[in-house]
């Protein structure tokens, strides 16, 4: 397993203002969002069942889930399999491959399986969110490789996705950027649902939360430009990111903020949900998507790729940094943004080697953007402690 403990190791190509201004080619995306579909999954989705091990709506949910994936397209699965009391259940990953770093994986994970009813909030909203991410995202490229998890056995103690990480993913050291996790986003009929509750990492171990509430901070963003909603920050509950920040990888989420208290029950139905909050969350999560997985359009991304290297030194740091800048008769100016989208800092460059004085800004993350004269660009996160 690759675990870092410096932030710039999972850095963002993409402007760090891009996650706080509406990027038009992700937004054309998002309102390719149908909301006819969505319901339309979900109420197939209800009419399973109870989707609990040793229950035939189980077998049947899966079977769908892996029909409608490759509708769209997909053809890249691998199932997982494992038992729950010596029933035999299957944790399905569908697999989109990334253009620069096809082995960094960005994971969409819900689960599928429900407890005492059909679980049209607990999880199927989180489900068909995942699915609709899916169908937008199939003929768009992305930077990193995406891979959209569908557990089973979250209900009985995160069986499910805890064996997936415990005999797939640390046994083969997969490189994972971030674990996006959906779970129960339908809102609460007949209640005021114009929040949603984003997801950090505060437990142990330690070196991987600043990363876990950077990328949140970023969620919030996303869910405000791509969506009617606003946001709250809580700590990671029990649910499928859990057996992945316990060993170390980087995780946010979606949760609603009015709970739903049919949930485990015969009256969790569609009926008692916010179909139109439900909406709002699922193009939230798309636009947040697209930023996480560095989708593009494909209009000038290969000038983008060929931008030289930037290196910054040391990260995180308190009082300097440098920046080693090779061909610096090419390039043009130096930008540092903050967590806001604002310049903080622009200078023109003359030399091979810049060092910065940082001590006047405040703790947080940083982007450092270097202009090229060829309108390539290179791009840089840094921490200032």
């Amino acid at each position: 397993m690759k675990r870092s403990i410096l932030i710039f190791s999972i850095c963002l190509l993409s402007l760090l203002s891009n996650a706080q201004n509406i990027n038009t080619f992700y937004q054309s995306i998002v309102e390719k969002c149908k909301n006819d579909t969505l319901y339309k999954n979900l109420q197939a989705f209800e009419n399973f069942g109870i989707k609990q091990h040793g229950n035939p709506a189980l077998l049947n949910t899966f079977n769908w889930l892996m029909g409608k994936y490759q509708s769209y397209g997909y053809s890249d699965f691998s199932i997982d399999t494992f038992e729950i009391q010596g029933e035999e259940c299957y944790n399905l990953i569908v697999s989109k491959a990334g253009t620069k770093y096809p082995d960094k994986y960005l994971i969409i994970d819900s689960h599928y399986d429900t407890w005492g009813g059909p679980g049209s909030d607990d999880n199927g909203t989180g489900t068909i969110i995942i699915l609709e991410i899916a169908r937008l995202l199939k003929d768009i490229d992305t930077e990193y490789s995406v891979r959209f998890c569908a557990f089973s056995g979250e209900e009985v103690g995160l069986i499910g996705s805890t064996h997936y990480v415990e005999n797939v993913v640390v046994p083969e050291e997969h490189d994972i950027k971030l674990v996006f996790n959906i779970d129960c986003v339908g809102g609460v009929n007949g209640e005021v649902n114009n929040m949603v509750t984003c997801e950090r990492d505060e437990d142990p171990p330690t070196y991987n939360n600043l990363d876990s509430e950077l990328y949140t901070d970023t969620l919030c963003t996303l869910v405000s430009l791509y969506s009617d909603l606003s946001t709250m920050i809580t700590h990671a509950w029990a649910t499928d990111y859990i057996p992945f920040m316990d060993v170390g990888y980087v995780i946010t989420g979606l949760y609603e903020s009015n709970i739903n208290y049919n949930c485990h029950g015969p009256n969790d139905i569609i009926a008692n949900l916010d179909t139109a909050y439900f909406f709002q969350v699922a193009r939230a999560s798309v636009g947040a998507s697209l930023f996480f997985a560095d989708a593009y359009d494909v209009v000038g991304i290969p000038d983008i790729k060929e931008a030289p290297e930037v290196h910054i030194y040391p990260n995180p740091a308190s009082n300097h940094i440098s920046v080693s800048i090779p061909d610096h008769e090419n390039a043009r100016q130096l930008r540092i943004y903050d967590m806001a989208g604002a310049i903080v800092l622009e200078i023109p460059i003359n030399s091979s080697y810049q060092k910065l004085n940082i001590q006047k800004l405040k703790p947080g993350m940083y982007s450092l953007n270097i202009v090229w004269n060829n309108n390539t660009m290179s791009n840089r996160r840094f921490v200032k402690l």
